[in-house]
Formats: C-alpha cells, sequence, structure tokens
C-alpha cells in the first residue's frame, strides 16, 4: 500500500492563517469584554475563521473572499486603528497573493 503523504502548508499561508487568528481572538475577546454583545458581533469573526479554515485546508474561493472581505473591511474601517489593520490587511493578502510557494499552494501554478 503506497502512504499518501499530505503536502505542508507553505510559510506564507501559515502565517497569514495565524494573523487571522490572532485578529479573531483579540476581536472576540474585546466583544466579549463590552457589555452589549450579541451573535451579530460575533458572526464576522466565525466567517474569518472559516475562512482560515479553508485556506489551510488549501481552497482558492477561501483565499478569494479572504482577499475580498479584508479590502472591503480596510476602505470602510476608519477608526483610530486604520492604519494598523490596513497594514495586517496588506500583509496578509500579499502572503497569499505574492509568493510562488503560496500560488503553489492554490493551484495558479505549477
Amino acid at each position: 500500500m503506497i502512504e499518501q503523504v499530505e503536502p505542508r502548508v507553505p510559510m506564507p499561508v501559515a502565517v497569514a492563517v495565524l494573523i487571522m487568528v490572532l485578529v479573531i481572538a483579540g476581536s472576540v475577546g474585546e466583544t466579549l469584554t463590552t457589555p452589549p454583545f450579541g451573535v451579530t458581533e460575533l458572526m464576522l469573526p466565525v466567517l474569518f475563521l472559516a475562512l482560515a479554515y479553508g485556506l489551510w485546508r488549501r481552497s482558492g474561493r477561501a483565499r478569494f473572499w479572504t482577499t475580498v472581505f479584508l479590502m472591503l473591511a480596510v476602505v470602510q474601517d476608519f477608526e483610530p486603528l486604520w492604519l494598523l489593520r490596513m497594514a495586517g490587511a496588506a500583509v496578509i493578502v500579499g502572503l497569499l497573493l505574492v509568493p510562488a510557494s503560496s500560488r503553489r499552494w492554490f493551484g495558479d501554478i505549477r
């Protein structure tokens, strides 16, 4: 019987997923410590957690939607931490779209 070896997740994708998970953890913690919170405040972190899982599992759709949602978040988010969030979003998108190992992971190049 031939063993199937699962390919390793490339470092840029792993770093992008790690950044997303850390941001999600921070936003959930902030949401839960602010008194009036509800299900709608937790929907976005759950969505981004699902996208992070999709990136880890090699989903091209997850890469596309992560890029779209992060660009929309940068455009609509004008708070004091806007520059930091914009830089973080740019880093994640760059890690998913630029390195050859990331493009190979999602099947853009062979």
